[in-house]
């Protein structure tokens, strides 16, 4: 025997000695068994039952308009209810038991999509290797996907005050505020962008406004045209870009003011407060507004100067509010009406023959031409009852008379008429009285 035999013969012994040695150890020998079972179990496995059915979780969803009819129409995905879905599915044994999430995708199926909104599709899942099976049931089975084109649109920003107040004795000028930027370009779906009717900032101030003020804020809004909020998150597919605006607000300085007016030509005698008490004005206040603090000195708003003459009995007057340039009438009110109570009042026409020149300049001689005026007197019923017609005193005052030149002119003065002991009545009306002047007898000497 040669040497290589040998050394084979002995090696035959200690095999058999190893393999006497494990089933002799009950041990080793229950492992063995077990290892024999499996291989066993495995090789029938295939052999009897080459396919088995998997259950696979967390599949990714994925919604691709690429090449569809969709996409050529300019339709997008704005959002969809589905991430992911489990799917279950049979196949070859050695190919199926190994997939998992990684290697599977579930696809919506997208139909011919002609109009925006909400589409329920279908859901199909593939193998991302190529690997084959049968899908047995998906879990959800559909997806509910909106659809809508992309539209941009630039708006105005405007600014909100709601949260903003004007300290005492101001106001802000809501209608110069101003927002920088003034724009903003919101990008979404068409049927949300075309609701957006306006773009605001939300203005806050921990305290009231009393001056002029800069706020800034990041608080922007959209509204419909009936000032519903359009909420812009990521469900409404709506995109801008989210940046800081300045609001300047202007405030102006108020005042109530009473109203007023002035009475012209009112003799000494007459009193004027027996007259104002029976003058109804239709508003009595008005507030105005201005850029600086230039009204706080001012308390009345007067609305013109009535000549006494022009108040009748039926006297009734609309005066317009003409506020000074820079202000701002705040009280809406344009014009006020005057008009006199004539309760207890009378109104009548009296014949006066004696018209006195009073202050006539040296160098002419005056008379008068008129012989007598019909002088209408309104008043207190009882005194005009009562009033005799001497009582009623009509003066030409030439005072600022300048005669010179002719020898003789006439010219027309407009008289004062005053009634002694009466001082609840007034001449109404328009008189003129003809004046003749001439040179006296020295002037023409010289």
């Amino acid at each position: 025997m040669s040497e290589t035999q040998k050394k084979n013969f002995f090696e035959r012994l200690k095999n058999l000695h190893l393999v006497t040695l494990i089933f002799e150890n009950r041990m080793a020998s229950m492992i063995f068994s077990v290892i024999i079972a499996v291989i066993m179990w495995f090789v029938i496995s295939i052999t009897i039952y080459p396919t088995t059915p998997v259950t696979v979780n967390h599949v990714p969803l994925v919604v691709d308009l690429t090449g569809t009819a969709a996409e050529a129409d300019g339709y997008s995905m704005i959002n969809c209810d589905v991430e992911e879905v489990s799917v279950k599915i049979e196949g070859n044994r050695s190919k199926v038991g190994t997939l998992d999430s990684k290697n599977l995708v579930a696809y919506a199926e997208i139909p011919n999509i002609t109009t925006a909104g909400t589409k329920n599709l279908s859901i199909v899942v593939k193998s991302t290797d190529g690997t084959e099976f049968t899908v047995k049931s998906i879990t959800p089975q559909s997806v509910n996907v909106r659809f809508d084109k992309i539209k941009t649109v630039t708006l105005d920003v405007v600014p909100d005050l709601s949260n903003v107040e004007s300290a005492e004795g101001s106001i802000i000028n809501e209608d110069n505020v101003t927002v920088t930027p003034a724009t903003i370009d919101v990008t979404g779906p068409a049927q949300i962008v075309n609701q957006i009717k306006n773009a605001s900032v939300l203005a806050n101030s921990a305290s009231e406004i009393g001056a002029a003020t800069k706020l800034v804020s990041e608080d922007i809004s959209f509204c419909d045209a009936n000032g519903s909020r359009i909420v812009a998150d990521e469900k409404s597919g709506l995109q801008f870009e989210k940046m800081q605006y300045t609001i300047d607000i202007p405030v102006q300085y108020t005042k109530e003011m009473d109203i007023t007016y002035q009475l012209r030509g009112v003799p000494s005698t007459f009193n004027e407060e027996f007259l104002r008490k029976r003058l109804m004005l239709s508003a009595d206040k008005v507030t105005l507004a201005a850029p600086d603090q230039s009204l706080s000195n001012t308390e009345e708003f007067t609305l013109d100067t009535i000549p006494l003459s022009s108040i009748t009995l039926d006297f009734s007057k609309n005066y317009n509010l003409e506020v000074p340039e820079g202000y701002e009438n705040l009280s809406n009110i344009n014009t006020v009406n005057l008009t006199l109570d004539s309760k207890g009042l009378a109104q009548k026409d009296f014949v006066v023959n004696e018209i006195n020149i009073i202050n006539a300049p040296s160098s002419h001689t005056y008379s008068v031409v008129t012989g007598q005026l019909i002088v209408t007197i309104v008043g207190k019923a009882e005194s005009i009852e009562q009033l005799d017609p001497k009582q009623i005193s009509v003066t030409v005052d030439l005072l600022s008379m300048q005669q010179g030149g002719d020898e003789s002119s006439s010219f027309s003065c407009v008289p004062t008429i005053s009634i002694d002991n009466y001082d609840d009545v007034w001449a109404a009306g328009d008189y003129k009285v003809i004046v003749n002047a001439s040179k006296t007898d020295q002037d023409k000497e010289e």
